[in-house]
């Protein structure tokens, strides 16, 4: 009797194919990225209310028949730089190191004053872990002709009174600092708005000459140089009749 040979082709069609659609794909797979740490465009607006890094969208379900992907460890717990235990000079350092994201020069800091208050503009990536809290005091600035003799160079001469001192917080999200609007100006008497770090400043720390803006300026306010190192930026509103005072 004549047997009959089978040839018998393992089915491996099946397990490769398996094999296949279980395997990652596309852009950037299997390179552990994290999420993506860009700074959203904050508004200029002061009613703009600082807001904290937005965390990572909860990962979706898987489906079934699916594998649950895994979410990276740095979206769930953002880097940050630890403020709370520095000191007021290392502080200080800290908040002048950080660039600035929108402002005319690379070299700014990141928290400046204009006339409307202190703004965070962050351009790096790495934000303060917590909000920083900054002071604040106002002054009114008395503004009056120079005597004849006088050494002032714009034949002004100003005389300064505190109006008040306060706290606010900037960050750790971009936008305005709550509360740091100056107050409003008088005639003949201005206000010099400064945000510092540690002790207090006083009427002898202040400048004793002041920049009127220019008068082809669009900008009714001036940056002043308050020379004292914890002293982070001022800025001085004169009246709009300031000259004829």
């Amino acid at each position: 009797m004549r047997r009959l040979r089978v040839s018998v082709v393992p089915l491996l069609t099946a397990p490769v194919l398996a094999l296949t659609a279980c395997s990652g794909s596309g852009s950037g797979a299997g390179l552990g990225l994290g999420p993506d740490r860009s700074v959203p465009p904050a508004s200029a607006s002061p009613s703009a209310s600082a807001s904290a890094v937005p965390s990572a969208a909860a990962p979706v379900p898987p489906g079934p028949g699916t594998l649950p992907v895994p979410v990276p460890s740095a979206a769930l717990s953002p880097r940050c730089t630890p403020t709370a235990s520095l000191d007021t000079a290392a502080l200080g350092a800290y908040i002048r190191g950080l660039r600035a994201s929108d402002r005319a020069q690379s070299s700014y800091s990141a928290l400046f004053m204009v006339d409307t208050g202190v703004y965070l503009r962050l351009k790096d990536a790495v934000r303060p872990c917590e909000p920083l809290r900054l002071k604040l005091t106002h002054f009114r600035v008395h503004i009056a002709k120079a005597t004849p003799g006088s050494t002032t160079a714009a034949g002004f001469s100003f005389t300064y009174a505190p109006i008040e001192t306060l706290t606010v917080s900037a960050g750790p999200g971009d936008g305005f600092a709550e509360g740091s609007k100056p107050p409003a100006t008088e005639k003949c008497g201005g206000t010099l708005s400064v945000v510092y770090l540690g002790e207090e400043v006083t009427e002898r720390e202040l400048p004793s000459q002041l920049q009127f803006p220019k008068t082809d300026s669009t900008l009714d306010w001036t940056l002043a140089d308050v020379s004292a190192e914890r002293v982070l930026d001022a800025v001085f509103k004169p009246p709009p009749e300031a000259r004829s005072c």
